[in-house]
């Protein structure tokens, strides 16, 4: 083989550094992209001080003898309302990876760089998990924390469950969900080839609609967040309900189903300039 060959073979970067340097150039992005940061801190910081302020409300309320103030909430749990509105944050953040690049145009400079293009789409993936996962475990965690300022989390009443161990899977079930909502709108965001438009159908999907479809029909229960949310529901489970297991699922298929349509489109199709 002639020198020129071998120096030529010898540079070729392998997958799993193709991998890292993609993996590498999306955390850089993002850490130098203002909006993802705040998002990642607002999200943290207002979950875990709303929370705080509906535990102390909620609590002020059984205190006074005014139950019904409390719409059927109590003090140690109330929080997982908090965080159930708190996927606003995570789904901006995942949105937003991608519009950001494809709205100004920079998404042809990184494919001019590294052309593979299924590497992009997982490394974008990647950093997005990671992302959502450190800004999941403060806002829950943060907030599971914070009502023990308000409340004494050590009396039965209080406690989020029976046990420590089920209060703690129910803990991890929002993470889970929150980085699995994340993902499904990212690969939505390739999908329909925006950002916004895959922030606004999530959003509305979890937000509203959702929230009217399983009033009209059982069906809405296999609804990406309705199956998902599932993952933290407390103890004990509705009739019909599918189950933290089953919900977990369900909303695993919905998420792979949108990676793979969002692959095929994403090779498919052409980058604006």
């Amino acid at each position: 083989m002639p020198a020129s060959s071998r120096a030529t073979f010898d540079v070729q970067p392998g997958p799993r550094t193709t991998m890292a340097r993609a993996v590498r150039a999306e955390t850089t992005k993002l850490l130098t992209l203002r909006l993802c940061f705040n998002t990642m801190a607002g999200t943290v910081l207002l979950t875990v001080f709303l929370s705080w302020i509906l535990t102390n409300l909620i609590d002020a309320a059984h205190k006074a003898g005014r139950p019904e103030e409390a719409a059927g909430l109590e003090g140690g749990t109330a929080f997982l309302v908090i965080l159930h509105y708190g996927q606003i944050g995570v789904i901006l953040l995942a949105a937003w990876s991608m519009h950001q690049e494809s709205d100004s145009g920079s998404l042809r400079s990184t494919l001019i760089s590294l052309p593979q293009r299924s590497a992009v789409l997982a490394a974008k993936a990647i950093v997005i998990v990671a992302a959502v996962f450190i800004t999941a475990v403060l806002s829950v965690f943060g907030s599971a924390g914070i009502r023990c300022v308000v409340i004494d989390c050590t009396t039965e009443t209080s406690q989020i469950t029976a046990t420590p161990q089920a209060a703690s899977g129910i803990l991890w079930g929002v993470v889970l969900y929150w980085i699995l909502i994340a993902l499904f709108t990212y690969a939505l965001s390739v999908v329909l080839r925006s950002g916004l438009a895959a922030m606004g159908t999530v959003l509305a999907m979890a937000l509203i609609v959702s929230t009217y479809m399983v009033n009209i029909t059982p069906l809405a229960k296999f609804l990406p967040d309705q199956a998902g949310a599932q993952l933290y529901q407390l103890p004990p489970s509705a009739p019909g309900d599918l189950g933290p297991a089953t919900g977990g699922l369900v909303l695993a298929a919905w998420v792979v189903a949108a990676l793979v349509a969002a692959l095929v489109l994403f090779r498919r199709q052409p980058v604006r300039r």
